[in-house]
């Protein structure tokens, strides 16, 4: 690559890397106006701070990769090397693989991002927390067999990475790898992609509020359309060509962004005075839905202040919600004997719900189960609950 080409690519990389650092700190922000605490952030907050350390050296490291020399070379340039290219080659086939081995671990270290936002979503929706499952597995059973091929398979033993020259053809090009990376990496990708979809057709949403979930979550695929162009310039590039480099910064930079937009929403609802996603008008904008594998719970609720309420929901004039009905939410789990107050005509009663810990819930209002939050943090509402079939 070219002094003019290393300069672009560096400029590109880390304008990228500005971004992406820009979105990791208003979702620690976001964070900390949610859950009330920096030291209540969560499993997944502190994956994705080691996330960003992998996708630092990504952008190092490509960096490093652009402007030395490395084992990919043409054999005419080979049979004529110095004994200070060699060593520089070196150095650049070491950066060449921290590069890979850190972009692998950024790329699927945002996957489990995601996959532990889903879980959460899906708690109480069997189905949905099965399908969820099977994804998560799937995608650490691919990590585990591409760096299994990586380091052990392909090219042995594993220092042969940086020797140069090597007589193993797959320790410079990498290209069995790709291959096997590529396949794991895209259909993980699409599965990961295609878990939101039916929750939110299913959803009791107005339309306008799904659209733009349905946008948010079809960032994935600005992540996928990168992993293909990043492969398809990986096979096509010829020797020398570096240009694969311009779209491992895109890759592991989009996968960073997609991971961390749903948890922005707090922020920008506090900024701009904005509250949760606004419900349609009309006779139903008022229901509250809870959905379980066999039936629902609608009750009506009202809130005329903006901005995070203290069990942790973000506030809106009228809100709907998809949560499961188990321990920790608001469902029929949290009434006990004694709890119906006042019985109405229409079958209808009044009661005190002892539930609603303070949990998880991004941008678009679905609250996430799980907080673990002791007892002392439940709180107490009374509601208007109306019981109906799937039938109804």
């Amino acid at each position: 690559m070219g002094m003019s080409e290393a300069k672009s690519l560096a400029i590109e990389s880390w304008i990228l890397y500005t971004i992406a650092l820009l979105v990791v700190i208003c979702r620690t922000l976001s964070r900390r106006i949610l859950l009330g605490s920096l030291k209540k952030l969560q499993i997944d907050d502190y994956i994705m701070y080691f996330v960003f350390c992998c996708y630092t050296i990504v952008i190092v490291g490509i960096n490093q990769t652009a402007v030395n020399l490395n084992a990919y070379l043409p054999p005419a340039f080979l049979a004529t090397i110095t004994p200070a290219e060699i060593q520089n080659a070196i150095y650049g086939c070491k950066w060449t693989f921290a590069t890979e081995m850190t972009k692998l671990t950024t790329v699927w270290g945002c996957k489990a991002c995601l996959l532990i936002l889903y879980n959460h979503m899906t708690k109480g929706l069997p189905r949905y927390h099965r399908a969820v499952k099977y994804v998560a597995a799937y995608t650490v059973l691919g990590y585990i067999i591409v760096m299994i091929l990586f380091l052990g398979v392909w090219c042995r033993p594993v220092n042969w990475y940086w020797k140069v020259p090597v007589p193993n053809s797959q320790c410079a090009s990498y290209y069995n790898h790709l291959i096997d990376d590529a396949v794991f990496n895209i259909t993980s990708d699409l599965l990961i992609l295609s878990l939101p979809i039916p929750l939110l057709i299913k959803a009791q949403l107005p339309l306008k509020r799904k659209i733009v979930l349905f946008c948010i979550f079809s960032l994935g695929t600005l992540v996928i359309l990168c992993a293909v162009l990043n492969r398809y310039y990986n096979f096509t590039a010829g020797y020398g060509s570096l240009i694969y480099l311009n779209w491992y910064a895109g890759e592991t930079s989009t996968a960073v962004i997609v991971a961390n937009i749903p948890h922005l929403w707090p922020l920008i609802s506090r900024v701009f005075g904005l509250g949760a996603f606004k419900s349609s008008s009309g006779p139903d904008s008022n229901r509250y839905h809870l959905s379980s594998s066999n039936q629902g719970i609608a009750s009506r609720r009202r809130t005329t202040h903006h901005g995070l309420d203290h069990d942790g929901y973000i506030r809106s004039e009228s809100e709907e919600r998809i949560a499961g009905g188990g321990n920790g939410g608001w469902g029929t789990k949290s009434m006990g004997e004694g709890d119906v107050e006042l019985a109405h005509a229409n079958g209808g009663f009044d009661t005190n719900v002892m539930g609603g810990r303070r949990e998880e819930v991004p941008a678009w209002g679905m609250p996430i189960q799980g907080s673990g939050m002791d007892d002392k943090d439940h709180i107490m509402k009374t509601v208007h609950i109306n019981q109906f079939s799937e039938n109804d």
